[in-house]
């Protein structure tokens, strides 16, 4: 069910143009057919990630919270998809505020690139926070409890354990937006 309604997120972000600014912004470049396959890369490519994300932050990570923290996979799994059904809340939730709003992923006003912005003139670093919303920051407090509920270990391991696979994942979500498109080809 998660699959199914993150592939139908990442569809629809993508028929409205989120994430794929630097792209558009480039229509003059090419010529009709060009820009129109480009669109069916871009589309098939958001398709792919929307297999992967939920695969990588339920699955893979729930490998990684299982190891260490020693709690059944089974259970990691099923606090893991709570936390990822929320971060789709969030996508499902931001999609028609962007939209409506003509905002890019970075000025996402439930995120902190806003904020960032104003501080730093770097794009990577913009990206970066903009990769950060609100939505994440619960989606953590509540891993958090669950897992740390679930585990014999001490709470910072659990608390240690989640900050750094956020951390890597803001790093890599902001990479990602931070890559131009159109410089690749």
């Amino acid at each position: 069910m998660l699959y199914v309604l993150c592939l139908i997120t990442y569809a629809t972000s993508t028929y409205f143009g989120i994430g794929t600014e630097t792209y558009s912004g480039n229509i003059t470049n090419y010529t009709l057919s060009e820009y129109e396959s480009g669109k069916l890369l871009l589309l098939g490519g958001k398709l792919i990630s929307s297999i992967l994300y939920p695969t990588l932050f339920i699955w893979f990570a729930s490998i990684f919270f299982w190891i260490f923290l020693e709690i059944p996979y089974i259970k990691v799994v099923i606090v893991q998809s709570f936390g990822f059904a929320f971060l789709l809340l969030g996508q499902i939730v931001t999609m028609p505020v962007l939209v409506l709003l003509d905002l890019n992923l970075v000025s996402n006003p439930f995120s902190f690139g806003v904020l960032s912005q104003y501080a730093f003139e770097h794009e990577y670093w913009n990206s970066f926070f903009g990769s950060i919303t609100l939505f994440h920051l619960v989606a953590l407090m509540l891993q958090y409890y669950y897992l740390a509920s679930l585990s014999e270990k001490n709470r910072y391991v659990a608390l240690t354990l989640l900050i750094l696979f956020y951390l890597i994942s803001w790093l890599l979500t902001g990479l990602m937006a931070f890559i131009k498109i159109p410089v690749l080809f």
